[in-house]
């Protein structure tokens, strides 16, 4: 496997994350010991701590000391320069989307809505909240809150099968002409462990949405997700 024009560190890099996208190595499974890896790569152990290193790094593996190295679930990498549709990114995957829609309903502005989205306090907003999964596998708990004058009769529409702005496009005439996202970390609440099927300890991407139109704020998300299996890539140039 020598590459001269690639580093040996990546070349093992690059081999072992196919092994795992492709299922020679599966998710829970314990990879092989650094012993039986540069034995196998023909290469120093530097060289396959520095690829497990770059393989931790990207969410690939977690390596636990005096235990080895072991295989994380899919990621889904979502690449921040665009606004995207979740059915669309995780078919690129070559994974199955799904959708729940968990309700919609209409409510009274909260302080904390009237803050985010810049709203008065007289004015309802839509709450919509879905829970997305892939192949089966929960992902992602996300609520949407749109306020009720630009989409009056929103609570008729199917979002188990219906995009949210292809929706708001299609029925509404409203087009997005920007929008910004906000990244942090924080533990789940008891509901969205319970969705996302996962411990209330762990420690979710907690993502805010804010999309515009020329009026104004259309579309305040709040998405949480389930950090290991979840990742976002910024484009800075090109």
């Amino acid at each position: 496997m020598k590459n001269l024009k690639t580093p040996l560190y990546f070349q093992v890099y690059e081999d072992i994350k196919q092994k795992i996208q492709n299922g020679q190595y599966k998710e829970g499974e314990k990879l092989p010991s650094e012993r039986n890896l540069y034995s196998e790569y023909d290469v120093s152990r530097i060289t396959i701590r520095e690829a497990l290193k770059l393989l931790e790094e990207e969410g690939y593996i977690k390596r636990e000391h005096g235990r080895g190295s072991y295989v994380l679930g899919s990621q889904y990498n979502q690449m921040l320069d665009s606004l995207y549709n979740f059915k669309d990114e995780i078919e690129k995957n070559g994974d199955q989307p799904r959708t729940i829609m968990l309700s919609i309903k209409k409510i009274a502005s909260t302080q904390y809505l009237q803050n985010k989205m810049e709203i008065l306090p007289h004015q309802e907003v839509y709450e919509l909240r879905r829970l997305r999964l892939a192949n089966e596998k929960p992902l992602i708990y996300e609520t949407s809150y749109l306020p009720v004058k630009f989409c009056e009769g929103l609570e008729k529409f199917n979002f188990n099968k219906l995009s949210l702005y292809n929706t708001l496009n299609k029925h509404y005439d409203i087009r997005i002409v920007r929008a910004y996202e906000n990244l942090t970390s924080r533990k789940l609440t008891e509901d969205q462990a319970k969705y996302l099927d996962t411990d209330i300890n762990d420690t979710c991407m907690f993502i805010e949405r804010f999309s515009y139109i020329e009026e104004g704020i259309i579309e305040y998300t709040e998405t949480v997700a389930k950090a290991k299996d979840y990742k976002y890539t910024v484009k800075l140039i090109g």
